[in-house]
């Protein structure tokens, strides 16, 4: 497997944040190595948790765009902007009792902040 796109890897690398959506709560620790270690609290407590090799460009000193496939097939684009806290994520799934040709996708807006 090949490494992951990371350009201009700065601030967001190496470092672990919280990220508040709205019916769930990710923490989040970004490896030096690309890679992104997540742990998701839901609205009703379900966890979910995984270990992504990401696509990631830091776009200036405060955005970074990030993006990963799970093993699932769930796929997260995020655009974080750490000055002013926030997060655009787009996911796309396959509809639940569909195929993977059947997705659903939606935008969903959060708070970013990192952790420490």
């Amino acid at each position: 497997m090949s490494m992951p796109s990371l350009q201009y890897a700065g601030t967001l690398m190496g470092r672990e944040a919280v990220i508040d959506f709205p019916d769930s709560r990710a923490t989040v620790r970004y490896t030096l190595q690309g890679e992104m270690l997540w742990r998701v609290i839901d609205s009703q407590g379900k966890v979910s948790e995984g270990h992504e090799r990401l696509s990631y460009l830091q776009l200036d000193d405060n955005l970074h765009f990030l993006n990963w496939i799970e093993r699932a097939g769930f796929t997260v684009s995020q655009l974080i902007d750490v000055a002013q806290g926030t997060v655009q994520a787009f996911w796309s799934y396959a509809e639940p009792g569909g195929s993977q040709a059947q997705r659903i996708s939606m935008v969903v807006v959060g708070r970013f902040r990192f952790c420490g």
